[in-house]
Parts: C-alpha cells; structure tokens; sequence
C-alpha cells in the first residue's frame, strides 16, 4: 500500500525519505561499490544540501518507531529539458509545445548498498521516485533526467526504465543524458504497479 508524507514515500514496508542534517549521520558504513558515489554521499551530500544544490533521500525497511540504515540512497535537484520541435508537438497540446524548456527533476546521484545489489532495488527506487514526483507535486514537474554512466550496464539499467536518450551528441561521452516522461504513467497507470515492491527479491 502506498502512503505519503511531505517528504516521505511509503510502498509496502520500503520508505523514501528525505534525510535531514542530523541524519547523514545514519550514512555510516554504506557502500556502493563506487568510489566516487560513496565519497559524495558520506562528504558531498550535507554540504550540497545547506548550499540548497541537491536534497538526498534515503530508501530503507520502515519499521515502527525506527529509521533503519540506508539500504539505497538518492540525491535530487531540479533540471529543464530541451526537446526538439517535433518530440514537443508529440508530447504536448499546441500552446504548450512553443515551450522550449520544459520543467524537470534530476537524478544527480543513486546509489545501492552492496549487500542488497542483485534485488531489484534499483528499479524499485527509481519506481518510488516517479511515483514521489506524481504525488502531492508542489511544482511543475513533467520529466526526470539522469545522466547515466556511458556503459552498457548504466544505459540498459535506465533503458530498462523506460528512460530514452535526449540525443546523440553524447554518445561517445563519459555520461549520457537520458529522461523519462511522467506524463506516460498518468496516461497508462499499468506502467507502474502499486505493489512493486513485492517484486524485490
């Protein structure tokens, strides 16, 4: 069952929640496998947050009273996307589309526990985090953009997603820009089941 908070997401007993100050420090022992992501969450992160850069959420098994470690962790900020005339015309009404920047929500960092990696987490959150950005949405927000790692595994985790590459001038790039429209679960709910996260193995 789905439930939400003002900045908490709830699917089954698996919780988004956005991490204040005093919380990084539940950060502790989490490990990625990356070197880079695990530097930004446990040195980066708070100090992009005062500097109102990025807001970090961190997913973990909700239990009453209690706010576990982090199992996964993901770092938000807002973005704009430029799509070409023609995807605009696709996408939008005719008033809308003479729209050249469209309002968006990044993903700047997602990373997953090394003991909890191979269980669909990822996809998991980042199911969670379309549904956040559908519900009790306090501002404008079409699209989520990322910028994957250029690497067979990043581009198909995302492609997996339902995620498209914005073009192709990144293709021989370190990352490459990839966005998803949220317009697509509002149109055709069965893209997203309510019960996903039983699907976490």
């Amino acid at each position: 069952m789905l439930t939400t908070g003002r900045n908490r997401i709830q699917d089954g007993n698996w919780a988004l929640e956005k991490l204040e100050e005093q919380d990084f420090a539940q950060i502790g022992v989490f490990d990625c496998d990356n070197d880079d992501l695990n530097e930004f969450f446990k040195t980066d992160a708070l100090e992009h947050k005062k500097e109102l850069l990025t807001e970090t959420y961190s997913l973990y098994e909700a239990t009453v009273g209690e706010k576990k470690s982090p199992v996964a962790l993901v770092s938000f900020c807002n973005d704009v996307i430029h799509l070409s005339k023609e995807k605009r015309s696709e996408l939008l009404d005719p008033k809308k589309a003479l729209y050249q920047y469209l309002p968006a929500v990044k993903i700047a960092r997602l990373g997953v526990h090394k003991p909890f990696q191979g269980k669909n987490l990822g996809t998991f959150l980042v199911n969670l985090t379309k549904k956040l950005f559908l519900t009790d949405n306090r501002t404008g927000c079409r699209f989520i953009t990322v910028d994957a790692l250029n690497d067979k595994r990043g581009k198909k985790f995302y492609q997996k997603n339902g995620f498209e590459f914005l073009h192709s001038k990144d293709k021989n790039k370190k990352t490459r820009i990839m966005w998803f429209d949220l317009k697509r679960l509002i149109l055709n709910t069965s893209k997203i089941k309510d019960n996903d996260a039983a699907n976490i193995s």
